[in-house]
């Protein structure tokens, strides 16, 4: 098997058809922003509302590859009642992941550990990485 057999496995293929809470409506979210990969041109586009440190909603619009579709769905999946501290480090643990070998991300974000043959694949690890760097500068904007 090829490193490139092993990053379009038929798990990864599966988390990245359909992305969850695509096009989702947040009603009265707290922020909304956006990311973009210049290496390969994907885009999300996030709406998220916090209620007392805690994803209580979450909507994403995204226009990227298989690995960023499959990380995206991921995060759809399974950020609603996550701390937002939880989320940025998953955010950190995925990037440590891709980027010197760490381990993949635990519990909620578990199923992000399907991407961890895209580390051969630095032009993608920005899109791999949308929606958390969306979720950051949210928050960042949000102050």
């Amino acid at each position: 098997m090829t490193v490139l057999d092993e990053v379009y496995q038929d798990r990864l293929l599966a988390l990245a058809d359909p992305i969850a809470r695509q096009g989702h409506v947040v009603a009265d979210p707290s922020f909304t922003a956006r990311a973009h990969s210049r290496a390969c041109g994907s885009s999300a586009e996030i709406s998220v509302r916090i209620e007392d440190g805690v994803v209580a909603d979450y909507g994403q619009i995204v226009d990227a590859c298989a690995l960023g579709s499959a990380s995206a769905s991921v995060v759809g999946a399974a950020i609603v009642g996550a701390k937002v501290d939880e989320v940025r480090e998953a955010g950190r643990a995925l990037e440590a992941m891709l980027k010197r070998a760490g381990p993949p991300p635990t519990g909620r974000f578990a199923d992000l550990k399907a991407l961890e043959p895209a580390r051969a694949f630095r032009n993608r690890h920005a899109s791999i990485l949308l929606t958390f760097r969306a979720f950051e500068k949210g928050l960042q904007a949000r102050g």
